[in-house]
C-alpha cells in the first residue's frame, strides 16, 4: 500500500499545479474590410487542435489608437491582416513573429531581406494585390471593351500605392485608357468622391485600408453615379463591386494559419519563406452590371471563376 502510495504522489502533486496558462495568438485588424481574413485564420487555426494555443482577434474597428493598442504586449504570435497592421505592430517594438495575411509589395516595406529567407521576425501571404492592379485594368476593358477613362482611388503615403500605380500605368497606356487619380487618406475624404466621377467610364480602387474599410460607402457613391467599380477580390464582388481579380481573403486567411502552426511548432519565422496566394480568381458582378445597364462582353464571363447573378 505505502508502495502505491508513492507511485501515485508525482501524479497527485502534478494535477494539484495551476495549468500553465494558454499561449495567444493575436490577430490585428484594422477594420470591417479585412476581417474576414482574420476569422478564416482563426477557424483553420482551431481546426488544428492545437494544445494550449488561443486565438483572439483584436479589431480595431478603424480607430488608430485602438489599433495601437492591439499591438501592446506579448503573445505568442501576431497575426496581421495588412499593411498598415503590419507596421503598427513592427513599429511597437519587441520580438514577437509576426505571420501577416495579405500583405501587398512585401519587399518594399523593409521587414523582409528577401522572399525566400525573410531574415527578421515577419514572414506571411504576400496577396499580390499591387502587381495585379495593370491586370485587373486589361479584365475591365475586356469585360466593357468602350471604358476609356477611369478614376483611380488610391491612398498617398501607403507603401503598395508607387507599385500599383506603376502596374496601372504601364496597362493603361497598352490600353489606351485615361487615368484619373483621385486619393484618399480619411475616410471623410470618400464623401468627396461624387464630384470626381462624372466625365469617367469607371472607377478603380487601390490597396489601401482605409477604402476598404470603407467599402460599402465607395460602392454606394460609385453606384449612384452609374459607374462600374473595379476592386481586389471576390468579397468586394459580393459586396457590390463590378469585377475584381485577386486571391480570396479567406483562403489567404487559412494558408497563413498552417505558417502560424509552423511557428508555433519551433519553425524559425526568419528562415519561413513568404508565399504567394495559392489561387487568383476573377469575379464579375453581372446582377450590378445589369443594375447600371452594361452589357458585359461574352469573353470576360467566360473567364471567371465566379459570376454573381
Amino acid at each position: 500500500m505505502r508502495r502505491l502510495v508513492w507511485l501515485l504522489l508525482p501524479l497527485l502533486l502534478a494535477a494539484c499545479r495551476p495549468s500553465a496558462p494558454p499561449r495567444e495568438v493575436r490577430v490585428v485588424v484594422s477594420g470591417p474590410g479585412r476581417l474576414a481574413r482574420a476569422e478564416a485564420f482563426v477557424e483553420r487555426l482551431e481546426d488544428y487542435g492545437l494544445v494550449g494555443v488561443q486565438a483572439r482577434i483584436c479589431d480595431a474597428g478603424g480607430d488608430r489608437g485602438r489599433l495601437r493598442e492591439c499591438a501592446k504586449g506579448s503573445p505568442a504570435i501576431f497575426v496581421t491582416v495588412g499593411g498598415v497592421e503590419t507596421r503598427t505592430v513592427m513599429e511597437a517594438g519587441g520580438q514577437v513573429p509576426v505571420v501577416y495575411v495579405g500583405l501587398a509589395a512585401s519587399l518594399d516595406w523593409g521587414y523582409v531581406e528577401r522572399l525566400s529567407r525573410p531574415g527578421g521576425r515577419t514572414s506571411g501571404v504576400d496577396n499580390n494585390y499591387a502587381e495585379l492592379s495593370g491586370k485587373r485594368l486589361q479584365m475591365l476593358k475586356l469585360a466593357l471593351p468602350e471604358v476609356d477613362r477611369v478614376l483611380v482611388l488610391y491612398q498617398p503615403g501607403v507603401v503598395p500605392t508607387p507599385r500599383g500605380l506603376d502596374s496601372l500605368k504601364r496597362a493603361a497606356a497598352l490600353l489606351d485608357i485615361e487615368l484619373d487619380y483621385f486619393p484618399v487618406v480619411s475616410g471623410a475624404d470618400i464623401e468627396g468622391l461624387p464630384s470626381e466621377l462624372p466625365g469617367n467610364d469607371a472607377a478603380f480602387l487601390m490597396p489601401s485600408f482605409v477604402l476598404e474599410n470603407n467599402l460599402e460607402r465607395v460602392v454606394e457613391i460609385v453606384s449612384e453615379a452609374g459607374l462600374p467599380l473595379v476592386g481586389l477580390d471576390a468579397a468586394q464582388v459580393h459586396a457590390g463591386a463590378f469585377l475584381a481579380y485577386g486571391a480570396s481573403g479567406a483562403a489567404m486567411g487559412r494558408q497563413a494559419a498552417r505558417m502560424a502552426r509552423q511557428v508555433l511548432g519551433g519553425y524559425p519565422i526568419s528562415e519561413m519563406p513568404v508565399e504567394r496566394p495559392q489561387r487568383v480568381e476573377l469575379a464579375v458582378n453581372q446582377a450590378a452590371a445589369k443594375r447600371l445597364g452594361l452589357r458585359v462582353d461574352r469573353r470576360l464571363l467566360d473567364l471567371a471563376d465566379e459570376v454573381v447573378w
